[in-house]
């Protein structure tokens, strides 16, 4: 068991250190939601045993990340920070949004959600990215 909280640890310090550029490529705003002036952190997509990887990693305010956490039970509008995220210039972004709707048990709660993944075009980068975020 000390050696998993060890590696547990580490991780933690090492998705910490993302905080820079986290920063950097977010410029201080919700990658999901795209809201600035927010205390914002760096969200991990995905659980795994290896090292953190930053092309996983989000910049989210803590109104995003608690939706995330409580994702089935989220109204209508609450996951409309998805319409923004889905959008991003960056690849993990995108990523992100397409993880966190796949996580969702009845996508038929929101209507417009099938109207969006209807919208997306997903490149091999892009592909590579999501099939890291599911492992």
């Amino acid at each position: 068991m000390a050696k998993w909280t060890g590696r547990s640890k580490a991780r933690k310090n090492n998705i910490v250190e993302f905080g820079k550029e986290m920063v950097r490529r977010s410029k201080s705003t919700c990658e999901l939601c795209g809201e600035s002036g927010r205390s914002l952190s760096v969200y991990e997509i995905g659980k795994t045993d290896e090292n953190a990887d930053f092309e996983r990693c989000v910049h989210v305010c803590d109104e995003c990340k608690d939706t995330i956490k409580k994702l089935n039970k989220a109204g209508e509008n609450d996951l409309r920070f998805l319409n923004h995220a889905i959008w991003s210039e960056e690849n993990t972004v995108k990523a992100a949004a397409l993880h966190i709707i796949s996580e969702i048990e009845d996508r038929s709660r929101y209507s417009w959600i099938e109207d969006l993944m209807d919208m997306v075009y997903i490149d091999n980068d892009l592909k590579d990215i999501c099939e890291r975020m599911k492992h």
